[in-house]
C-alpha cells in the first residue's frame, strides 16, 4: 500500500512539474489556436510554448505566424528563457516588420534585458541592451501606443545608470580622484534626465566642494538639491546643517 502511494505522489509530482498535457491529435487549426492561448491565459507558458511552435510548423501558411511568434517570445520570456525570447522578438521585427506586433516585440526586447540586470555595481551590459533596445523604438514607433510604458522603463533604466555613476563618483572621490569623481557626478547629474537619486548626486557634489573648501559651489549644490528635490526628513535636517557650517 504504501509503496503504491510513493508511486502516485512521484507521478503527481511529474505531472506537476511537466505542466499541462496537451494533445491537439485531430484539432483544426482554430481549435489548436484556441487551446494555445487558453494556456497563455493560464500562464503555462511551456505548454504555451509547445502549442505555438506546433501552430508555426504545421501551418506554415497562416496569416498569424507573427502572432504565434509574438506569443512565442512572451511564453519564453516567461520561462525565463531569455535568448529565445529575444530570438522570437526579432524575428517578428525583421521578417514582419508591418506586423501590428511589431512595436510590441521591440518592446518586449528592452523588457527582456532590463529582467536581467544586477546589482548597479555589477555588468551593465542588460541595461545598456535595454537603453539601446528602447531608443530604437522611440525612432521606429514613434506612435505606438506602448509610448507610455517605454518611456517610464527609459526612466527605470536612466535610473539605473545614474546610480552607478553616483557609485563610481563616490568612489573615486573616497580616494581623493578628483578629477575623475567630478567627471562621473556630473554624468549622473546631467546624463540622464529626472532620476530618483539627484538628491544624492547633488549632496555628494556639495560635499565634495565642501572637503576642498569651495563653499559657493558646495553652497549652490546644496541648494539645489533642497529647492528642486524632494527630501526626506533627515535628508532636510542634514542640509540645513551642512548649510549652517558653511
Amino acid at each position: 500500500m504504501r509503496s503504491n502511494i510513493v508511486a502516485l505522489t512521484a507521478a503527481l509530482l511529474l505531472v506537476a512539474a511537466c505542466g499541462r498535457s496537451y494533445n491537439t491529435t485531430g484539432l483544426s487549426l482554430e481549435q489548436v489556436e484556441e487551446l494555445a492561448d487558453e494556456a497563455f491565459g493560464d500562464s503555462d507558458f511551456s505548454g504555451a510554448s509547445r502549442l505555438y511552435t506546433e501552430l508555426m510548423f504545421m501551418y506554415p501558411g497562416s496569416s498569424q505566424i507573427d502572432f504565434y511568434l509574438y506569443r512565442l517570445g512572451l511564453a519564453e520570456a516567461g520561462n525565463r528563457y531569455w535568448a529565445d525570447a529575444l530570438f522570437y522578438f526579432d524575428r517578428v521585427e525583421r521578417e514582419y516588420s508591418r506586423s501590428q506586433w511589431s512595436d510590441d516585440c521591440a518592446y518586449q526586447s528592452a523588457l527582456v534585458w532590463w529582467s536581467q540586470r544586477q546589482d548597479y555595481r555589477k555588468d551593465l551590459t542588460p541595461v545598456l541592451n535595454s537603453r539601446a533596445e528602447l531608443e530604437n523604438f522611440f525612432i521606429e514607433y514613434p506612435g505606438s501606443s506602448l509610448l507610455g510604458e517605454a518611456e517610464n522603463l527609459m526612466i527605470a533604466v536612466n535610473g539605473h545608470l545614474a546610480r552607478r555613476a553616483l557609485f563610481i563618483g563616490q568612489f573615486y572621490a573616497r580616494r581623493d580622484r578628483d578629477a575623475a569623481s567630478l567627471l562621473y557626478f556630473m554624468e549622473a547629474l546631467n546624463d540622464y534626465g529626472e532620476t530618483d537619486c539627484k538628491a544624492e548626486v547633488l549632496i555628494s557634489l556639495g560635499d565634495f566642494y565642501s572637503a576642498k573648501d569651495n563653499e559657493l559651489n558646495a553652497r549652490e549644490f546644496y541648494r539645489r538639491a533642497m529647492n528642486e528635490c524632494e527630501l526626506t526628513e533627515e535628508q532636510i535636517t542634514e542640509l540645513q546643517f551642512k548649510l549652517d557650517e558653511l
